[in-house]
């Protein structure tokens, strides 16, 4: 059986307070609840190659599920990406994608997409399995 490194609910919520705090914007979880349930829903049924696929494909689903969540006072869409990065960097892999969409970065304009319903889950998990890179 393959092992990857996951995310605790309190490792999102610490991703989140360093984001507010770094922002000088109040730090405040709604439901921890909401963080395991997007942990469990990007991750579940908990062995290796989980529902989604490989470790970029959860690691999208994990981007969509907490953004989707709005389980924070501030800072979803950043805590998001933050913990779908660090979950990949924990397996040794990362995404590279465009700089520049329309002044944005793109995974910055996909992630405001999804926070707007524009994007839905499978686009979310395609779009990172299409920008995965294995780190050296």
């Amino acid at each position: 059986m393959k092992v990857i490194r996951t995310l605790t609910a309190d490792a999102v919520v610490e991703i989140n307070r360093l984001v507010c705090t770094d922002g000088g914007n109040r730090h405040h979880c709604y439901a921890v609840g909401k963080v395991e349930s997007a942990l469990h829903s990007a991750f579940y049924p908990g062995v290796y190659p989980f529902q989604h696929g490989g470790i970029a494909r959860v690691a999208g689903a994990l981007c969509f599920y907490l953004t989707q969540a709005h389980a924070f006072y501030d800072g979803n869409k950043r805590t998001a990406l933050i913990a779908s990065l660090t979950s990949l960097d924990f397996n040794g892999w990362s995404i590279e994608y465009p700089l520049d969409v329309d002044g944005k970065t793109a995974v910055a304009d996909l992630i405001e997409r999804c926070a707007d319903g524009k994007v839905t889950r499978d686009e979310m998990i395609e779009w990172w399995d299409q920008h995965k890179v294995k780190v050296k």
